[in-house]
Parts: C-alpha cells; sequence; structure tokens
C-alpha cells in the first residue's frame, strides 16, 4: 500500500499544550473530591456522656482503636478481627506501643458481653489504659 506524500513537507507533530491542560483538571478533580471522601466502613453509634473528653486531634496523636459493631464484630485498624485472632491482635497491639493506651468504642446496640470480652482481653495481654468512648450528647 503506497500512501501519498505529505503536500507542504510539514512533519506531524503532537500538540503538547492541551494534553497539558487535561492532565492539570484531573489533578485539580482528583484533589478536590479526595479531601471530602469520608471513611465509612464502619458506622458506630456510640452512647452519649456529658463527660466525654476528646482525643488527639491527629491520627498519629491517637492512641490504637478496637471497635465492637451492633452486630458483635470485632474491628482493629479498620480490619475485622475472628473471634480466634483477637488476644494476637491485641497482642501486637501492645507490643507495638507498650505506652500507649487503647480506646475501645462500643456501639450503642452492641451487646454487653462482647464489648467486656473485649476489655477483659486487652487487660490479658497487658494494655495499659483502656478508655471507653462515649459522645457527648447535643445541647438543645
Amino acid at each position: 500500500m503506497r500512501l501519498a506524500p505529505l503536500r507542504g513537507g510539514r512533519k506531524p507533530e503532537v500538540q503538547m499544550s492541551p494534553l497539558i491542560d487535561v492532565i492539570f483538571l484531573l489533578l485539580i478533580f482528583y484533589a478536590v473530591t479526595t479531601q471530602f471522601v469520608m471513611d465509612e466502613r464502619l458506622k458506630l453509634k456510640l452512647p452519649e456522656a456529658e463527660t466525654a473528653e476528646s482525643v488527639g486531634i491527629n491520627r498519629e496523636e491517637m492512641s490504637p482503636e478496637v471497635k465492637v459493631a451492633v452486630d458483635g464484630t470485632i474491628w482493629i485498624d479498620d480490619r475485622i478481627v475472628p473471634e480466634s485472632e483477637l488476644e494476637t491482635r491485641m497482642r501486637q497491639l501492645v507490643e507495638r506501643a507498650p505506652d500507649d493506651g487503647i480506646i475501645l468504642k462500643g456501639d450503642k446496640g452492641a451487646d454487653y458481653g462482647v464489648v467486656v470480652h473485649v476489655l477483659d482481653v486487652a487487660r490479658k495481654v497487658g494494655a495499659k489504659g483502656i478508655q471507653m468512648s462515649a459522645d457527648r450528647p447535643v445541647e438543645q
């Protein structure tokens, strides 16, 4: 197959300005939308307490969190932990940061027995400063 030569002798070229504009717009879109994405893997409805205190603002300042969902599942580091691995995972938390406490967040509708069991396991592995988490009541 024979193609006719280009007339005028111009070489084909790629226009870079439109490509840079598109990449820049995609970058801005990505940066703006990622700021508003909320982590909604596990929504807990914590019990209310008038004496509830806030924890550190930064994620690095916060102690590790152990959560008990309304259906009784236990979450550590935003992952479901089976009952058989609970003691091992709690021991790893304590060994990783022995001076940090553990924040225990139990859903308002969670089985009290499961929350007490998690508390018992945390004490058994040597956790210091176990904190129970609650929300402040909404003032009307």
